[in-house]
């Protein structure tokens, strides 16, 4: 059969059983292979780098805020009477310096809680770099003594430390043959309490029996029954009254029983039996003399 003048190439089979014109670069009609996970890479790349920035930008500010810019530059201290502020900041565990960032302010109060002369206590910062920290101090109402060892006692019973010779506040003891609880040294600071300031400095001891009844010594010689830590109030304004009577009509006292605040006696010198005595709501201190318990001064160690 003679040569096909058309001009046509003879097509012969690829090695891959594809039919291919001869001369034809092989590769030149390949389709183009892309893989998908190289695409799903293109796709996730740009949040890919956003995230890696994000990352970078936490950590570098994560690391920053452990640096010194801040570190506390001004600790202030309020509230603060017996205790130095020195020490406060011992309690607290806070120094110049201390990161305010990750300081936990529910640590440090809790640590300041701790210490008996401090009832309460709060920490707050102000950024950049300072700490406030405020304290309630307890303050001494009562002694107790053990031998020759003496202790302040707050109103609420918490002993503080040890009493200086100087400081002149009411002694609270057991009677002959009996302890001392903590119980009755808690009655004891609330009797005190109760009393306001001008009454509080004529008390120079309470005696407490087994039974909890307590008996004042007032003015160093006037035994005056006050019965069991109740109805303090009560009994301080019926004390009150009848030192004012005695003191306004000169007559001396022996002994007083405000163990019925609403029926107080009182045996005067000169006379075998107890009397009843004025009405004691009759209080005409000055308003001044009525300062709340708390706020009143007393001796005690040098601050700490």
């Amino acid at each position: 059969m003679p040569p096909d003048d058309t001009g046509t190439s003879e097509v012969t089979g690829g090695d891959d059983g594809i039919g291919s014109p001869r001369g034809q670069d092989d590769e030149a009609i390949q389709p183009s292979l892309v893989r998908p996970d190289d695409a799903h890479r293109r796709r996730l790349r740009p949040w890919a780098i956003g995230a890696a920035i994000g990352v970078a930008i936490v950590t570098g500010g994560v690391a920053l805020s452990y640096t010194p810019l801040f570190g506390a530059r001004v600790v202030e201290v309020e509230g603060e009477e017996h205790l130095a502020p020195g020490r406060i900041m011992r309690l607290a565990d806070l120094e110049i310096g201390t990161n305010v960032l990750h300081l936990d302010a529910r640590i440090s109060e809790a640590r300041l809680e701790q210490e008996p002369w401090i009832a309460a206590a709060d920490v707050e910062v102000e950024l950049p770099g300072t700490v406030i920290i405020a304290v309630r101090e307890r303050t001494p109402i009562v002694v107790t003594a053990d031998g020759e060892a003496r202790r302040l006692v707050a109103a609420d019973g918490t002993v503080l430390g040890r009493a200086g010779p100087t400081v002149a506040l009411p002694l609270v003891e057991a009677t002959p043959g009996s302890e001392l609880s903590s119980a009755a040294v808690r009655g004891a600071g609330q009797i005190v309490r109760a009393m306001a300031p001008l009454l509080r400095v004529r008390v120079a001891s309470l005696a407490i029996d087994p039974s909890g009844s307590v008996t004042l010594m007032v003015d160093g010689d006037v035994e005056v029954r006050y019965g069991s830590a109740a109805e303090v109030t009560a009994k301080a304004q019926a004390l009150r009254a009848i030192l004012e009577y005695a003191d306004d009509d000169g007559r001396g006292l022996i002994s007083v029983d405000v163990s019925a605040p609403a029926a107080p006696t009182a045996r005067f010198v000169g006379s075998v039996q107890p009397a009843a005595v004025p009405d004691p709501s009759a209080d005409v201190a000055d308003p001044e003399d009525e300062a709340p318990a708390d706020d009143t001064p007393a001796a005690s160690s040098p601050p700490t």
